[in-house]
Parts: C-alpha cells; sequence; structure tokens
C-alpha cells in the first residue's frame, strides 16, 4: 500500500483577454475549475496505474471539498484518514493570457492546519504503508514528520520536494528517493544539500529526459518526444505517480523510471491535469514503443 501525504486544492483557472488594470474590469474571459493540489494528482496517478493508494490531507467545509471527495471515490483513493475542519479548502487563482503567460494566487487555507501531531494520530497507516510519498505544499515541520514517521514505519520514502522548500538536510536524507525537476534540484544544490551514496536521484529534465544518480553513478534516459504539446501542467505529478506506483509493484528502478517517463509524456497531450493522467493499458501500449527506439 502507498500512503501519499500532502494536499489537495481547487484550481480556478480564468483566461483573459489581457489583464486588467488597477480597478478596471473586463469581459471576454473563461473559467475553469478543477481539481490540483500535488498529492492528490499523484495520488490518482497512482490509483490509475493500479496502484492501492491512501491519501492523508486536509480539507475545509466547502463545495470543493465536497468535489475532492468525488473524485478520490471515483478513482479509488481511499480518503478515510484526510483530516477536515472548518475553514476553506486550498484553492489556486491562475489567470492565463493568450501568449499563454500566467499569474497565480495560492489561499492555502486549512491545509496550512495539517500538523505533525495529526499525522501522529494515524501511525497505524504509516506503519502499514510500504511506500510513502510526500510533497512540500504541506507545512515543512508537517513534511519533515511525514518522512520521519515513513522511516520509524518500516517504509521506503518517496521525497517529491515540491515546491522547493528548505528542510533539515538530515531529514532530506533519509528519504530513499529524493525526485525533484531541474530548478528544483538546483534549489536544493544552491543549500549545500549532498545525497548520500544511499539515497537514489531521480532529477526529472523535460525535454532532456530523466538522469538517475546513486552514489557516484549516474545514466540518462531518453525522454519520449511529443509533437503534440497541449498542457504540461500535470507532467511532474503523473511522473512522482506512476514512478511511485511502478517500485510498489516490484518494478526495478531503471524499469520504474522508464515507465514513468512514458506516462508523464502521455499527459501533455492532453489539456487539464486530471483528464491528462494515462490509465494502465496507454501506458503499456506507449512503453512497448518507448522501448522499441531507445533500447
Amino acid at each position: 500500500m502507498i500512503l501519499v501525504v500532502g494536499s489537495y486544492g481547487a484550481g480556478i483557472t480564468v483566461r483573459v483577454p489581457r489583464v486588467p488594470g488597477a480597478g478596471e474590469t473586463i469581459g471576454g474571459s473563461t473559467l475553469n475549475i478543477g481539481h490540483g493540489g500535488k498529492s492528490s494528482n499523484q495520488a490518482v496517478a497512482i490509483a490509475r496505474q493500479g496502484g492501492q493508494v491512501s491519501l492523508l490531507t486536509a480539507l475545509g467545509d466547502d463545495a470543493f471539498a465536497d468535489s475532492a471527495r468525488e473524485l478520490w471515490d471515483h478513482e479509488g483513493v481511499e480518503s478515510g484518514r484526510v483530516k477536515a475542519t472548518r475553514g476553506s479548502t486550498m484553492a489556486g487563482v491562475i489567470v492565463v493570457e493568450p501568449s499563454g503567460e500566467n499569474r497565480i494566487a495560492i489561499a492555502p487555507g486549512v491545509l496550512d492546519e495539517l500538523t505533525p501531531e495529526d499525522l501522529d494520530a494515524h501511525r497505524d497507516a504509516f506503519a502499514a504503508a510500504d511506500l510513502v510519498v510526500v510533497c512540500l505544499e504541506v507545512p515543512v515541520a508537517t513534511a519533515e514528520r511525514a518522512i520521519i514517521l515513513a522511516k520509524e514505519g518500516g517504509a521506503t520514502v518517496l521525497l517529491n520536494p515540491a515546491p522547493a522548500t528548505s528542510l533539515r538536510h538530515e531529514v532530506i536524507a533519509m528519504a530513499d528517493y529524493f525526485v525533484p525537476n531541474e530548478s528544483e534540484h538546483e534549489f536544493y544544490v544552491r543549500e549545500g544539500y549532498r545525497a548520500p551514496a544511499t539515497q537514489v536521484v531521480v532529477r526529472t529534465q523535460g525535454a532532456d529526459g530523466v538522469s538517475i544518480t546513486t552514489g557516484d553513478a549516474t545514466e540518462t534516459l531518453a525522454p519520449l518526444t511529443q509533437h503534440s504539446v497541449v498542457d504540461t501542467t500535470g507532467a511532474g505529478d503523473t511522473f512522482v505517480g506512476t514512478f511511485a506506483a511502478a517500485l510498489d509493484a516490484g518494478a526495478e528502478l531503471r524499469d520504474a523510471a522508464q515507465r514513468a517517463i512514458v506516462a508523464s509524456s502521455l499527459s501533455v497531450t492532453v489539456a487539464e491535469v486530471i483528464p491528462s493522467m494515462p490509465g494502465r493499458s496507454a501506458v503499456d501500449e506507449a512503453l512497448a514503443d518507448y522501448l522499441n527506439t531507445t533500447n
């Protein structure tokens, strides 16, 4: 079983003909409200790849919370450990210009109230998990506690350090898999973090593929290039979720990473995060073609 600890949030996207000035109202805009939050996205990706997954996050008492539960019920994500409290579910407002340039404002809401003590109340979940996935859209102390509880319970830990945030290096080093993108990796290098020889660093590099480093050995895996890129928003979460599901199913490191490369590549061909995440059979089919061209 995989336990995902972190975030759910609603994404409110407004596409505008231009950004209004101070005090100005403009028409001609379009609105879309969708599911977001890195941890929820990753949990859905895990479920679509056939993984058994439980999500530990926080929701408010609003319509966004109701929508989240409907999503998880539909996708097969176990959500009995989600903290429900009075207040607002995390939401992000994204204003997108015709050029694709965007401006984003995040209201964390009750997600900021997910505490280390809340996690302590679910020690049994950490003890039961084979793999725990943690991102950094929750308070730092909560993310660190999730890693510590997972290791105390004997689980493998995958840390997706997004968004990049200062953590105690000794806690980062506890993660078995450290999975940043290029900018996140650069952030931790600047902070002086050096991965121990026992930690696997899986760095996603977009069109440059994925590099896997263990100790002094690094291997770079080729990307799967798509001719038509529609939306890259959910690619990172698709990669993490697919990678986690493959590892939990017993795949070797290289095989799990290749499967995740294929899934994330398929995701960029479809608009919006949840609709873009491919199912297991789609990944199986595309993976065979990818391996034929890269091996």
